[in-house]
């Protein structure tokens, strides 16, 4: 059995998963973020996805470890950053927060900043 997807077939599983994640399928879009991952474990785009899907199920601790595998193949995503530094903010964890916000900062869209901002105003930066 070929246990790999050419790119066009990792292209559209990927859009699915973002598909179920826009409409509230957290679940679903859960378990084909999963399935990219048994395929090829380093796979950043499915990582921020699969952390996205615990994040939206309230697996913040889950959700920061799969951002955090996320953040280390996809370090301009700045997006990614973000909802790692939200995710140890709910945890708690103020300084590890306060560090994946600050690299948002420095990759993030205009729009996103004023968020990222405000999650640094509640670290206490």
């Amino acid at each position: 059995m070929n246990r790999s997807l050419n790119g066009r077939q990792h292209w559209t599983v990927a859009r699915l998963v973002y598909w179920y994640l826009d409409r509230g399928r957290w679940e679903q879009a859960e378990t084909l973020a999963r399935g990219l991952l048994t395929l090829d474990n380093s796979d950043g785009l499915a990582w921020k996805y699969y952390g996205e899907a615990r994040r939206k199920q309230g697996d913040y601790e889950g959700a920061a470890r799969a951002f955090s595998e996320a953040a280390s193949r996809r370090p301009e995503d700045g997006q990614v950053w973000m909802r790692l530094g939200d995710c140890m903010l709910r945890r708690g964890r103020r300084d590890e927060a306060r560090r994946a916000l600050q690299k948002a900062q420095k990759v993030v869209d205009a729009e996103l900043r004023r968020r990222v901002e405000a999650l640094l105003v509640a670290c206490g930066a």
